[in-house]
């Protein structure tokens, strides 16, 4: 884990997730790279005057930036700290700047249930990097605050899990935070156990017999349902989601149940590829 990405535009969910970002620096002594995404103005104005405007935009957003990584520095003095800043829609430029840095992990911020502008969590920059980027992405619900993590959940659909790299993702997650790692899987009970599932099942276990590991077996019909209801109730530190396509999970990113995992459990998701 070696550079961290924290998009921000300044917001207080933003900033929430920025605290996060640095506390997960901190742990993997890794580098984080501040990036903000300024509109594309519209403007009337004569092409001179729109030169002149997107100049001062741009020196704004690193302006903010610089402010940002010089109040974070006071109290880690020990991180490196780079700024990027870039026209554009936010989720081109994240992209830019994943691509061009090789990052391995981005974390972004959500607000809470109460925002107006953002209240329809699906559709957010958030959902749209974690469902689409294959760099694993934190969403960090406004008010989460970092803490040590002893605990990581992996909700699983087990559905042919062994062609996927999905279970060596989470042991490395699991191994680098010194974490157990619970498989937490939905079953619907009118389905039969098949072949293909014994499988899966066995595949999961030898690859698990090195770090500290736990099955959870939830049975139900809805998905988000029986999850909410579960992390409502049961300790975790971090919720593990896939949102690739052909997993049931994918649909997470398409419908509520991320934003209700997120909200109403208050836990930060982590999505993984």
């Amino acid at each position: 884990m070696k550079t961290i990405i924290a998009p921000t535009d300044f917001s207080n969910s933003a900033s929430n997730a920025v605290d996060y970002a640095v506390e997960l620096a901190k742990y993997f002594s890794a580098k984080i790279i501040l990036v903000n995404a300024y509109p594309i103005p519209e403007t009337h104005y004569e092409m001179g005057g729109s030169f002149e405007l997107l100049s001062t935009l741009k020196d704004v957003s690193l302006d903010n930036l610089e402010q940002l990584r010089d109040k974070i520095l006071i109290n880690a003095p020990q991180l490196n700290i780079e700024c990027y800043s870039d026209m554009g829609h936010p989720y081109g430029v994240i992209d830019a700047v994943v691509r061009d840095k090789r990052a391995d992990l981005v974390v972004m911020g959500i607000v809470g249930t109460a925002g107006k502008l953002k209240e329809r969590f699906i559709g957010s920059t958030a959902v749209e990097v974690a469902r689409n980027l294959e760099v694993p992405t934190f969403i960090i619900p406004e008010g989460v605050t970092y803490h040590e993590v002893n605990k990581i959940s992996f909700a699983c659909d087990l559905d042919k899990t062994e062609k996927t790299d999905l279970v060596y993702v989470a042991k490395y997650f699991a191994e680098k935070f010194h974490a157990e790692l619970e498989i937490v899987n939905v079953d619907d009970p009118e389905k039969e156990i098949t072949i293909d599932k014994a499988v899966t099942n066995l595949f999961v276990e030898r690859k698990l017999e090195t770090v500290k590991h736990d099955r959870t077996q939830l049975s139900g019909k809805d998905v988000q349902e029986e999850l909410e209801n579960y992390f409502n109730s049961h300790y975790t530190d971090i919720v593990m989601v896939s949102p690739k396509k052909h997993n049931i999970f994918y649909n997470l990113f398409h419908k509520s149940v991320t934003k209700e995992l997120a909200f109403h459990a208050h836990k930060p998701i982590l999505a993984i590829h």
